[in-house]
């Protein structure tokens, strides 16, 4: 069989995948299916139909806590070398650390294998708009700054989630050495590492 019909299998193999995880942000709450079932069901039957999948050039970048990544993956019948076809893919993953662009490829492999294999999934999760989300959590995040947090030591403190991009606020160091607790670093600044080293950069071009 050449790759196209061996692509054909695995649709049949798999006809389709129930919603196993539940995505809970803000005031965002919907259905969808985890990228371990994706793979470990598409896996199977890889195996069985003699196809490897491997990614062969990537591309990404990123914008404040979002990471977005371009993946071009090779299909590869295992029974003929010049047998193969290259597809696209692409992710985005929200992250404050250093873990957005593995989010993203994880998005990115997923979202591969159900198009490629045509994988269906019941009601699709996306029909909710990325600007629609976008806009609830910066919604969310707005009205939580605005609020003050009253603690049990009588202090009111500010919510440790950052006033303008939503993200956690987590403790800082500073450059003397000392350490700011992150409810430190909310009551002083109100905003997250990278949105502070953003206003300070900015501050610096003027």
């Amino acid at each position: 069989m050449n790759i196209y019909q061996k692509i054909a299998e695995v649709m049949k193999d798999i006809q389709y995948l129930a919603k196993d995880d539940r995505i809970q942000f803000g005031s965002t709450d919907y259905k969808a299916v985890s990228e371990e079932k994706v793979t470990s069901t598409v896996r199977e039957s890889l195996i069985k139909n003699g196809i490897v999948i491997i990614p062969v050039e990537q591309s990404h970048h990123r914008e404040g806590t979002l990471s977005t990544v371009d993946v071009s993956y090779r299909i590869q019948n295992i029974e003929d070398p010049e047998d193969y076809i290259v597809a696209k893919s692409s992710g985005t993953g929200t992250d404050t650390q250093d873990k957005g662009v593995g989010k993203a490829m994880t998005y990115a492999y997923k979202y591969l294998l159900l198009r490629t294999f045509a994988i269906p999934t019941g009601d699709d999760p996306d029909k909710i708009s990325s600007a629609e989300l976008d806009a609830k959590v910066k919604k969310e995040a707005d009205k939580r700054a605005k609020e003050e947090v009253k603690k049990p030591d009588g202090i009111k403190h500010r919510p440790l989630v950052c006033s303008k991009c939503g993200a956690p606020i987590t403790a800082m160091k500073l450059k003397s050495g000392k350490e700011l607790a992150a409810q430190d670093v909310a009551d002083i600044y109100g905003v997250c590492i990278e949105c502070l080293k953003k206003e300070k950069e900015a501050a610096k071009a003027k």
